[in-house]
């Protein structure tokens, strides 16, 4: 967008430089403007070029397109005042282009005025570009029914509106909303999504059942694919319908924690949960993992007790309380708790991936303890790329580079796809300096990651190369 908006100042330049023949009195006043106007936009001086925009508008008030023009350069320069002002005096002289119209509407998004980027683009209903606009702005907004809606227009009214793509988020938008008309949407491209397919069998599995357990099932298919923001629309649904539907309370707490603006307030979500039977395992361990994000380790660690005592066989418990421990620097103690997880689970290459990747991280026994465990969960599951990135990382560890840089790439020969391990490759070139595999690798783990820690770790090693 900011390209044609360049292009279109360029389009002015060209017919002021064009429309200079002497004979307005304005002439020199123009000429002058003019001039001004060519040396702020080869700079890049945007906010310059609207107040000269401006001017020149003022001036000559039977060329009315100009304010669009000082419009559209105040907007590039993120002048959004400026912006709104020549827009707004564009439209009253009913010479605001469409898409100056739409611009206008993100001035006011930029503004914080919602509202009345709303009402710009509510009036711009032929347009699949301001229906579009409109769409993302409700969904920013958590108004995903109203989202739904206007996307069903686009979809209705737009030549591209059948893309996969797009009938996949429609789908997704309505597996939050109403979770069984999102079956025809999701079948539809189970191909090109694999992910839909799964969704749609979790939905299509609680048809005959009531309405809130419906839109549990959905938000907990949504939150595995990272959906946090429907998926807790989606829980919220079931708590309106069903306020004593602890499990609904609970995953809504958790989603919110994946939230930039979670809006409620997540503890008193979570104890809303808790209230509802204090002797849930669920529910307790919901408020441990509440607290160990907070960083309050040590109450996180009684509740994972309670959880413990009510629930013997839980492994992950086991692993969250070593988490808990580690960080308050008892790394003995820690330990056992790896370990009991592996011991109630021996068959499962998971938890001692767990171990393995405690020892990695703490520098803790990673021979002794790190590299036996690690080895194991390859031999469980020897095409699993998460056991063989972390076996790549144990042999890092161990200085074992070529070793490590070998099950990093079968990692990636099972899974190409497996950020952490194109992460960890990066990381390893990094140290030896070989810039061009270092950005290839960093590339690829920002293109596949849909964890926001490891994004934010690869974007500013990558940082470094450019």
């Amino acid at each position: 967008m900011n390209d044609r908006l360049k292009i279109a100042l360029r389009f002015v330049l060209l017919i002021l430089v064009g429309s200079l023949i002497g004979f307005s009195p304005s002439a020199i006043s123009v000429t002058e403007n003019t001039r001004k106007l060519r040396l702020a936009f080869a700079a890049e001086d945007y906010s310059s070029c609207a107040e000269i925009l401006i001017d020149l508008a003022e001036e000559n008030p039977w060329w009315t397109s100009l304010l669009e023009s000082a419009g559209n350069a105040a907007f590039l320069g993120s002048d959004y005042s400026t912006a709104k002002s020549a827009y707004e005096k564009a439209l009253l002289k009913n010479d605001l282009s469409l898409e100056g119209q739409i611009k206008l509407g993100q001035t006011y998004l930029q503004l914080g005025d919602q509202e009345m980027a709303a009402e710009t683009w509510q009036v711009l209903e032929e347009s699949s570009q301001a229906l579009e606009e409109l769409a993302l702005l409700y969904e920013g907004d958590g108004e995903i029914t109203r989202a739904i809606e206007v996307w069903h227009q686009y979809l209705t009214q737009s030549e591209d509106g059948s893309t996969p793509e797009l009938i996949y988020h429609f789908g997704l938008l309505i597996a939050a909303d109403t979770p069984p008309k999102s079956l025809p949407y999701l079948d539809q491209v189970r191909e090109e999504y694999p992910e839909a397919a799964g969704i749609a069998t979790a939905i299509r599995s609680t048809i005959s059942e009531e309405p809130a357990y419906q839109y549990v099932t959905a938000g907990q298919a949504l939150a595995a694919i990272n959906q946090w923001n429907l998926a807790a629309y989606a829980f919220d649904r079931a708590t309106a319908l069903r306020q004593d539907y602890q499990e609904a309370w609970l995953y809504l707490g958790e989603a919110l924690q994946h939230l930039d603006e979670p809006g409620d307030d997540i503890l008193d979500v979570l104890e809303t949960g808790l209230a509802l039977d204090e002797d849930s395992p669920l529910a307790n361990l919901f408020l441990g993992l509440y607290w160990q994000r907070q960083g309050s380790h040590q109450t996180a660690l009684d509740y994972f007790q309670v959880v413990q005592d009510l629930w013997p066989t839980n492994t992950d418990v086991r692993v969250e309380a070593g988490k808990s421990l580690a960080a308050l620097g008892e790394l003995n103690a820690a330990l056992e708790k790896y370990q009991e997880a592996v011991e109630l689970d021996p068959l499962n290459g998971e938890y001692y991936n767990q171990l393995a990747e405690f020892c990695v991280l703490y520098d803790y026994r990673v021979k002794e303890i790190g590299l036996p465990a690690s080895r194991i969960a390859v031999q469980l599951k020897p095409s699993d790329e998460v056991s063989l990135d972390v076996l790549g990382q144990v042999l890092l560890a161990l200085d074992d580079n070529l070793n490590a840089v070998k099950f990093f790439q079968m990692a990636l020969e099972s899974n190409p796809a497996y950020a952490p391990a194109h992460y960890h490759l990066g990381i390893y070139y990094s140290a030896f300096e070989d810039a061009e595999r270092t950005v290839y690798h960093l590339q690829q783990a920002l293109k596949y990651t849909q964890n926001p820690a490891l994004f934010d770790q690869a974007e500013r090693l990558l940082a470094n190369y450019q």
